[in-house]
């Protein structure tokens, strides 16, 4: 596990090298961060499985380390699960709160991902997400970028007009391009 931690460090200077302005990690959809969290997909019975945020809290502080003091640490995460038994808002409010902690900046807010739909099903209509990512929001006092069918210039403004978000992705021919308000350097 520590070698695959040092292995999100050095993906992350390799980045800086290269020049971007910013690192997301992504948490969600059953990535290996998502895994890791996820009590529907982490079976370990060591302290990784007896602590489902310390794996995310050691990514986040290796590659928080070698990144510029002004440059954020966005993290993707799923808001809910939407397999039967996954978790819930709450749940991942309280990891947030610990990523938040290990040094993340943003959160990039979605939802699922991980296996079919159980018993809850996602709603699938234009803004579903917007809620939860107004939840993490509201609960972390941290900015986030709302999805899910944002499609509309419309409605991406109005996320953003309303405070539910600093920034939503539009996504067109596979490129995704953010827009929003410009984020201050924080103190």
């Amino acid at each position: 596990m520590k070698e695959t931690v040092q292995k999100f460090k050095l993906a992350a200077e390799r980045a800086i090298k290269a020049g971007f302005d910013t690192i997301e990690l992504h948490g969600a959809h059953g990535y290996l961060l998502h895994q890791f969290m996820s009590p529907s997909s982490n079976n370990r019975t060591d302290e990784y499985g007896e602590d489902l945020a310390l794996f995310g809290e050691e990514v986040i502080k290796a590659v928080k380390s070698v990144m510029p003091a002004d440059m954020p640490l966005i993290m993707r995460m799923s808001a809910i699960e939407y397999i039967d038994g996954g978790y819930d808002l709450p749940y991942s409010i309280d990891m947030a709160k610990r990523f938040k902690k290990a040094g993340v900046d943003v959160f990039h807010v979605s939802s699922g991902g991980e296996g079919p739909p159980g018993e809850r099903k996602p709603q699938n209509t234009p803004g579903y997400q917007v809620p939860f990512a107004r939840e993490f929001k509201k609960q972390l006092d941290l900015p986030v970028i709302a999805v899910g069918k944002l499609s509309s210039p419309e409605l991406a403004e109005a996320t953003i007009s309303n405070g539910d978000a600093e920034l939503v992705p539009l996504q067109e021919a596979c490129l995704m391009i953010l827009i929003g308000v410009y984020m201050q350097k924080r103190d």
